[in-house]
Parts: C-alpha cells; structure tokens; sequence
C-alpha cells in the first residue's frame, strides 16, 4: 500500500490506468523520427504521476509495467534495447525517489524529473559501454546530460500540467513532500 490512504481495488486501477498511459505514451514516441538513441521520454509522465500520487512503490510499479508491456508490443523483450530501456528506467525512478525523500520540497516535480532523466541517460550509456566495451561511448557524456535536463524539464512540466487538470479527479491527494 502507499502513502496516499488509497488501497485494494483503486490502487490498482489507478496503477493500471498510469500504466496504460505509459505504455501508450512509450509504444507512440517509437514511431516518432527523432536521430538515434534520442527518445524524449513521454512515457515517463506516466512514472511522474504515480510518484506525485501514488508514491515510490507505485512509480517502480508503472515504470516496470509500461517497459516490459511496451516491449512485448514492439517486439523487444530482453533485446539490447529492452535492456536500455529496463536499466535507465529503473535508474530513473530510483533516483526521482531518492531526491523527493533527500529534498523533495527543494526540487518539485521539474527537477526531480531532470535528475530522473540525466541518471536514465547516463546509466544508458554504462550499459552501452558493456556492449562496446570501449570507454569513447563516454564522450556522449554532456549531450546526454544536457538531453537529460532539456527533457527531464519538459516530462516534469507536463506532468504538472497533467495532474493539476486531472489530477484531482481521482480523490487521491498529492504524495509530495513539497507543493506541486
């Protein structure tokens, strides 16, 4: 159970309709023509929200469920790309949920979300280097980096976008340490 006082039967819908979201969002941005190794992370608002709603547990649970779902649907399962996706996900909601319990209230939701997406980045490339095994796959270091603040902004913002529209629809209040 969360945090958030909401169990049973509406946890888990709420957790399968994020999901969903996520899975949508992940499965829409593969078909998008963007250069190599560059996906903006649409997929992640899904993990924002359930850590902005649901907590910690819940955003481990849509991020394992929208990779692993999005990658039975495209065919990727335990694929180099699934493995992508699997380790900088993970890497992601880990440290979004570290940050919120470090310093929540300082961050907000934008800067968790950057902090998400430059650990996502930069554990890519960690698993890049076990497949290449050449250490020049580090000097993508800064573009990732930036990337990752550009679109761990973006995913924050819309994100915020989403839950004040929405958000107070599901009776379920914010899991935040800080204001939203």
């Amino acid at each position: 159970m969360s945090g958030t006082g909401i169990g049973g039967t509406r946890r888990l819908v709420f957790l399968s309709m994020l999901a969903a979201f996520g899975l949508v969002m992940f499965v829409f941005e593969s078909f998008l023509p963007v250069l190599p190794w560059f996906r903006p992370g649409l997929g992640n608002v899904a993990t924002l929200l359930a850590l902005m709603l649901l907590g910690f547990g819940g955003a481990v649970e849509v991020t394992v469920l929208r990779i692993v779902l999005g990658a039975l649907v495209l065919g990727r399962l335990f694929t180099p790309l699934f493995l992508f996706a699997f380790a900088g996900g993970l890497a992601s909601v880990f440290v979004m949920g570290l940050a919120i319990r470090a310093a929540g209230r300082l961050f907000g939701p934008v800067g968790v979300s950057m902090l998400g997406a430059v650990a996502h980045n930069l554990v890519q490339l960690g698993v890049a280097y076990f497949f290449v095994k050449n250490t020049e796959v580090f000097i993508f270091i800064p573009v990732f980096i930036t990337t990752g603040v550009v679109t761990g902004a973006a995913v924050g913002l819309v994100s915020i976008l989403v839950y004040k529209a929405v958000g107070h629809r599901f009776d379920i209040g914010p899991n935040w340490p800080g204001r939203l």
